[in-house]
């Protein structure tokens, strides 16, 4: 690992500025999750050929030359223990922490004192090296000349037809004593609240199996109401494990038909059921600062979009599991509180 570096080239004329030892930008980017020092840690890291073609937004702006490995995943062993593995972009744990040097080197990324000059308009430019890389093509992204513009020409032509979305019922007022559980104690911020039946609190932190080796997860079906005291609270009355789900090293992912099959349980029901959301595992112990990953957080935004859909996290620890519950607001994912019903 010691062999392995993360080289700085000036994209303008594609020369490289500076070598820096990737342990010292994992350890940046993962240290502050998991709350303890990674000093004396050997990370095992595996690239995965998933292209990551956009440009770090931020200062200095920066730009992964080897763009068609765009993630990797982490595993990390202290003291002979396996203490954390999971999935994370590029972008996430080098160029991030990649990215923070650079500014405090100064305002153009140059090394205070230093003989290196900036990097001028052109930008930064980044590539993973040493054994085992040289496999991985590093190109040179397509300059940008200045005051040139991209035009696109064709003939459009008007659509035959158009879909639209169906508005979702207006779900019904109740109160968290018709839910079974106590009043929460304020008003529900961020303006939605998790209720979930006790057999599938039990499932999910103990009678449901899961993978030590693949993380894996499922859809929550049940009910959505308005809250008395204003916002939304939605009721998970089953947890249903995806069939035909994906799961791989980069992370854990739904087919299309895992959603057919899901939509056709909920139909033959016919017990008024909407998808609340969805579910999946972590293997490594959870941390107040490590909830869901970017990856996760691309997969709930792109796919549940409606306010009142969930994603659940279970943290699997070797003698434990922790449930979380999270949804978007205001563009944001953020934690939500949830209570166990007891009717």
């Amino acid at each position: 690992m010691s062999e392995i570096t993360v080289d700085v080239y000036r994209i303008d004329d594609f020369t490289k500025q500076d070598s820096v030892p990737l342990t010292g930008l994992l350890r940046s980017a993962l240290e502050p999750l998991l709350g303890e020092s990674l000093a004396g840690a050997r990370f095992n890291l595996v690239f995965l050929p998933v292209p990551d073609l956009g440009v770090l937004d931020g200062h200095p702006p920066l730009i992964n030359l080897r763009s068609s490995h765009g993630y990797l995943n982490v595993r990390v062993v202290l003291g002979g223990l396996l203490v954390y593995q999971h999935p994370h972009s590029v972008r996430e744990v080098v160029a991030r922490p990649l990215q923070r040097l650079l500014a405090a080197r100064g305002a153009d990324g140059r090394t205070p004192g230093s003989r290196h000059q900036g990097s001028g308009d052109g930008g930064w430019g980044f590539g993973i090296s040493g054994p085992g890389l040289d496999h991985i093509s590093l190109v040179r992204p397509k300059p940008v000349l200045p005051g040139s513009v991209e035009i696109s020409v064709g003939t459009r032509r008007r659509a035959l037809f158009h879909v639209e979305e169906l508005p979702e019922p207006e779900p019904r007022v109740t109160t968290m004593a018709e839910l079974g559980v106590p009043a929460w104690p304020d008003a529900i911020d961020p303006p939605l609240a998790v209720v979930l039946t006790a057999i599938v609190y039990d499932q999910l932190l103990s009678s449901m199996s899961f993978s030590d080796d693949l993380e894996e997860g499922g859809f929550f079906i049940g009910e959505v109401y308005r809250a008395e005291q204003g916002g939304m609270v939605i009721l998970i009355t089953e947890a249903v494990k995806a069939e035909q789900s994906g799961a791989s090293m980069l992370h854990f992912t739904f087919t299309g038909e895992s959603f057919l099959r899901l939509n056709d349980l909920i139909a033959h029901r016919s017990m008024g059921e909407r998808l609340l959301g969805w579910y999946h595992t972590h293997l490594f112990p959870a941390s107040d600062e490590l909830g869901l990953s970017s990856i996760d957080v691309e997969l709930h935004k792109g796919t549940f979009r409606q306010p009142w859909q969930v994603a659940g996290l279970v943290n699997i620890d070797r003698r434990s599991r922790l449930l979380r519950f999270y949804a978007e607001h205001a563009g944001q994912v953020v934690p939500v509180p949830f209570q166990v019903s007891t009717r």
